[in-house]
């Protein structure tokens, strides 16, 4: 089981730098996971040489990577700055 001090005081560090950079961290892994599974997935499966049309299917399924992970990001900074807000809330009522 983590300890949630120091999760706590991890959060308290990585929320000083902002919410921006937390969804470009958090999200940019999954879209290039995305595109380069895009870019992998024809060289074992596919008999065609590279093409224009696989280029730009590789970059249109990173822009809906995307549309899908920076808001998810921004929802998991949201849920991690109200977990870290109530134990404060909890924290300064003990003492």
């Amino acid at each position: 089981m983590k300890d949630p001090d120091i999760e706590f005081s991890k959060w308290k560090l990585e929320r000083k730098k902002g919410s921006f950079r937390f969804a470009v961290l958090t999200s940019f892994p999954a879209i290039l996971g995305v595109m380069i599974g895009r870019s992998i997935e024809p060289i074992f499966i596919s008999e065609a040489a590279w093409s224009w049309a696989l280029t730009t299917d590789i970059l249109v399924s990173g822009f809906w990577a995307s549309v899908g992970a920076i808001p998810l990001s921004f929802v998991i900074w949201w849920w991690r700055e109200k977990k870290y807000k109530r134990h404060i809330a909890r924290f300064e009522q003990h003492t």
